[in-house]
């Protein structure tokens, strides 16, 4: 049976809409391609400019590049910690992609945020490409754009967080199997299920067992829905799960031979319990995620809705030939439902939703265009400028009363760049690959002002004042002391050493069970060896801050922010 690739799409073959087995990009560069560069190249401006601009943002950012830090410093690639403490909760790939972005580049904000901003720009192209492959190059560049400029894409790409580099590994699995099924009985089918198999081991060690529990539920549903039996014959299950196993395995094996502690907490506390039940105190309601998919997905909204209700097949059950089109949807579809069943709840968990919606919003892009863009981008500028109202009206721990009119600024800007964008999308009617550009490149430049604005909030939400605070002081490699039941999470990376804590535990209680004798269990044996020294920092939470002044404990104030308060022993 032919592939049905042959059916698909309306372009020539040639750039992002290849003849039968070919690759979906060019091989070589001909001046029809110099607008698609001048395209990547703007695009890559606009998502990459300001990486380094804004300081790490607590906790997540701070966490996540802690962690690779204090592994490229220890050189113990093996075992994760946070502060000095063991830390199970997430497998380590991104760390080893950030430690070696440190080595190479040095250790920053923007080498610690270049993985998730790398992949996220990866993701869109991916989606690009795909797009292009089954419905032309038209679609390829609307699904591309539509990805890069959604609001919590572009937000997730330019935090520090595991979700984009989770959802680029599993969009890049469902990609790679769509692939391989379109070049089923050739030899490409073969090697893009081999690199399929790769991408869910990369997903796996990105953030646990969703990484193959996810996809094989897609195929099981979809398969089951569509009675494509055809397709578990082309899955290369004997060489895909060795290539998965080879991949995934080793970390595993030797992690859990140095950590007894390590499988049960893994496995179990950060898998079923965090499923099941409410240890991880991020409750939500069953409905929590479809908001977060509404205004996630603004200024394109209404495509992603059409993608959904209008996904492009019949639903009654297929007859039993390839649909990428309902594979995209079951696999986005299980992702929501998914979440929307376990009882840990946070808004970047639906990610790896968008690249699947997205090209098969593209695909709708290119053939009716997306007439609700304008009024969308108007309601997301109305949201921008009641936040700037709700910034002058509601008090805001995070934003000193000083910042808050440069701030206003930065988000009646943003709104007036989304208008733009909306309005952009009126003309050029002839041209929608243009079309579509500018409005991706307003919107992108929308909501790095955005980011940009909340600098203004840096002074309570991030360390960097803190740390700078005490590398200003002589004596600046004393040790440090947190007495808080705040962990400032970015404060050990902007120190380019570890703390130690007073009482608080939070993330690390695993860790101190396993190392009591580098945490300080109260306040008592803290003021003690305070006492006892010369020297010395803390960093305490103003009640605290209180009290030991109260009760004469010999201190210096060298710093006071809206949280916490840097003392001095000296």
């Amino acid at each position: 049976m032919a592939p049905p690739s042959a059916e698909r799409g309306t372009a020539a073959p040639g750039f992002l809409h290849p003849g039968k087995g070919s690759l979906p990009f060019p091989l070589s560069l001909h001046a029809e391609h110099l607008p698609v560069l001048l395209v990547l190249v703007l695009l890559s401006v606009a998502w990459f400019g300001l990486l380094n601009s804004r300081n790490l943002i607590e906790p997540d950012e701070g966490r996540y590049a802690e962690i690779p830090r204090e592994m490229l410093v220890s050189g113990d690639w093996v075992t994760p910690r946070l502060d000095g403490f063991k830390y199970f909760e997430k497998p380590p790939l991104q760390y080893w992609l950030t430690a070696a972005g440190y080595r190479v580049l040095g250790v920053s904000n923007g080498s610690a945020r270049l993985w998730p901003a790398l992949l996220g720009f990866a993701g869109a192209v991916g989606a690009g490409l795909l797009g292009a492959r089954l419905y032309g190059r038209e679609a390829g560049f609307a699904a591309a754009f539509v990805l890069a400029s959604s609001v919590l894409y572009f937000l997730m790409g330019h935090a520090l967080t595991l979700d984009m580099t989770v959802s680029v590994f599993l969009f890049t699995g469902i990609a790679c199997l769509v692939m391989a099924q379109l070049e089923r009985g050739r030899p490409a089918g073969a090697h893009w299920m081999w690199l399929g198999w790769a991408a869910l081991a990369g997903a796996t060690l990105s953030k646990g067992l969703i990484g193959v529990v996810l996809p094989g539920g897609a195929v099981v549903l979809y398969s089951l829905w569509q009675r494509d039996w055809a397709l578990w014959r082309h899955l290369e299950l004997g060489k895909g799960l060795l290539v998965l196993l080879a991949l995934v395995a080793p970390w595993f094996v030797v992690v859990s031979l140095r950590n007894p502690e390590f499988a049960w907490f893994f496995f179990v506390r950060e898998h079923v319990l965090r499923f099941a039940t409410q240890s991880a105190h991020r409750t939500a309601p069953v409905w929590f995620f479809i908001p977060v998919v509404l205004l996630g997905s603004l200024p394109w909204t209404g495509s992603w809705l059409r993608a959904v209700v209008q996904p492009g097949f019949a639903w009654r059950r297929g007859d039993g030939t390839f649909s990428p089109e309902r594979l995209l949807w079951v696999f986005a579809v299980l992702v929501f439902v998914f979440f929307s069943a376990s009882s840990s709840k946070l808004a970047p968990y639906v990610l790896p939703v968008f690249a699947s919606l997205a090209v098969l919003a593209g695909r709708h892009l290119a053939q009716r265009g997306d007439r609700f863009m304008l009024p969308l981008a108007a309601v997301t500028a109305a949201l921008l400028m009641g936040l700037d109202w709700a910034a002058d009206h509601v008090p805001l721990e995070l934003f000193p009363v000083s910042a808050l009119e440069t701030f206003g600024d930065y988000l009646h800007l943003a709104a007036v760049l989304y208008i733009a964008a909306g309005l952009s999308m009126l003309v050029a009617r002839r041209r929608p690959v243009l079309r579509h550009a500018v409005a991706t490149l307003l919107v992108l430049a929308a909501l790095q002002t955005v980011l940009w604005s909340a600098r203004a909030g840096e002074p309570g939400s991030s360390s960097r004042d803190l740390a700078n605070a005490i590398l200003a002081q002589p004596g600046r490699q004393a040790p440090v002391y947190l007495v808080s039941d705040y962990y400032p999470q970015s404060l050990p990376f902007y120190l380019h050493r570890t703390i130690t804590l007073v009482v608080v535990k939070d993330e690390m209680a695993m860790g101190i069970q396993e190392q009591p004798q580098e945490w300080i269990d109260s306040l008592h044996e803290f003021a003690r060896r305070w006492q006892a020294r010369g020297d010395g920092f803390a960093v305490m939470g103003k009640p605290y801050y209180k009290q030991f002044h109260n009760n004469g404990l010999p201190m210096r104030v060298v710093y006071e922010g809206p949280r916490l308060v840097v003392v001095s022993r000296q």
